[in-house]
Formats: C-alpha cells, structure tokens, sequence
C-alpha cells in the first residue's frame, strides 16, 4: 500500500472537524468516496479503527502509526 499525502487527507476531513464531528472509519472512508478522493486516501482510512475519531491531530496520529500517511 502507498502511502497517502496527510495534506489530501486533511483538505478531505477538515470541515468535518471543524465543526465538532467525530466520524469513525466508515464515515471517513464513505467522505472520501464521495468526494472521489484518491486510492491511497481511502486506503489510509480503512486503516482506521472502528471508534469515532476526536480530533485531526488525532486522526494524524492514528494515521501516522498505522504508516498510511507521509
């Protein structure tokens, strides 16, 4: 799996955090089908657990130790 960019992924989920969301990987995986956001975007949030994610330097965190995002 290629990594994918945490500056795609973030564009992708910003708004949702910014207006308090916490999504969990189906939400996430489901935003970025929607948006038609690359391959490996959605392959770095299927990595994802499936408990909501608080925040974005949370989801960056989870991302980063599942070695999904560069």
């Amino acid at each position: 799996m290629a990594k994918a960019k945490w500056s795609e992924v973030e564009t992708l989920v910003k708004d949702w955090f910014d207006q308090g969301l916490t999504p969990d990987r189906g939400d996430l995986v489901d935003l970025a089908y929607q948006q038609d956001a690359g391959d490996d975007v959605v392959d770095a949030l299927d990595t994802l657990g499936p408990r909501p994610v608080p925040s974005l330097a949370a989801l960056r965190e989870q991302l980063e130790a599942n070695g999904a995002v560069e």
